[in-house]
């Protein structure tokens, strides 16, 4: 009998002022070859365990071996290993592990908090897995605001690589949305029940993506500038510069400028964010390891 898992329902798809020292930049398109998220589909984390085989999981969670490898983009069942975080469609049996369990963090430790000073937000509203009701979806990342995350957050604070990597997406050309985009963005959320990929990406307005190896990615959002040196293929280190808190994307943006200062991160494993579907303790528990020593 297979037993131990790490499991969550998810949804995968895919977030966050202007100071002194921000620097004006030409207008460049995002990098071509990054790719847009896939669109939503309902599934859930198993961690595979000893004596696991691709057959045996289709059988016991009611699906098949052709949807568990297309889901993971596996080309072979030979390709599952003990420990491996796979993907399995549709919700999780309610005879699944505690989710007391400490999760496997897939997306390993020693990154460093993007904004000087700042802890994880103590309030669970502002971590990932929140539901979003204004846009029918859920929340795919960590928010740094002031009074919540340790730090002075204004408007123009500097937002630093939370980890070595290389530049893949920096949007010197973003265009804020017009009222009647935002309110067209919005509607759609609410007529589909969840927020689409294109939709996603325009809240998450400004935007910084840091690709860091083994499919492990951070995006730094709601930017209100970057600097001109951080461009595709730029290689950065943990601590360097890569933007400045803004508000971009968020619809206050539109309706109330100002209002909504603030840095949206988030980390993502393949093809969703760390965390996702989790109970909050083990999103937390997840994200302490993320933030911890290697």
């Amino acid at each position: 009998m297979v037993s131990g898992a790490a499991l969550a329902c998810i949804f995968s798809t895919a977030c966050g002022g202007s100071g002194e020292s921000k620097e004006p930049s030409p207008t460049v398109r995002p990098s071509p070859h990054v790719s847009t998220p896939t669109p939503e589909v309902l599934a859930f984390q198993y961690e595979v365990q000893e004596g696991d085989s691709l057959y045996a999981l289709a059988v016991r969670f009611g699906t098949s071996t052709d949807e568990i490898l297309a889901l993971n983009k596996l080309s072979s069942p030979d390709e599952l290993s003990v420990g491996q975080i796979i993907l399995i469609p549709g919700v999780p049996p309610p005879d699944l592990p505690s989710p007391n369990v400490v999760p496997r963090n897939p997306a390993g430790a020693g990154f460093i908090f993007p904004i000087e000073g700042a802890c994880l937000p103590n309030v669970d509203k502002l971590m990932p897995n929140a539901p979003r009701e204004y846009r029918a979806g859920i929340h795919e990342g960590v928010d740094f605001y002031a009074g919540y995350s340790c730090a002075t957050v204004l408007e123009g604070t500097p937002v630093m690589a939370a980890k070595a990597g290389t530049v893949v997406r920096a949007d010197h050309g973003f265009t804020e949305m017009t009222a009647d985009e935002l309110q067209e963005l919005l509607n759609r959320s609410l007529a589909q029940g969840y927020t689409d990929a294109e939709g996603l990406d325009r809240f998450r307005g400004q935007q910084v993506w840091v690709d860091h190896g083994n499919g492990v990615v951070t995006r730094y959002c709601h930017l209100s500038a970057i600097p001109t040196a951080i461009r595709d293929g730029t290689q950065v280190a943990a601590g360097d510069l890569v933007g400045y808190v803004g508000d971009s994307g968020t619809p206050e943006a539109v309706t109330a400028p100002g209002t909504e200062i603030h840095l949206h991160f988030e980390l993502r494993v393949g093809d969703t964010f760390l965390g996702a579907g989790l109970p909050t303790g083990q999103v937390r528990q997840l994200y302490e390891q993320a933030f911890s020593p290697p």
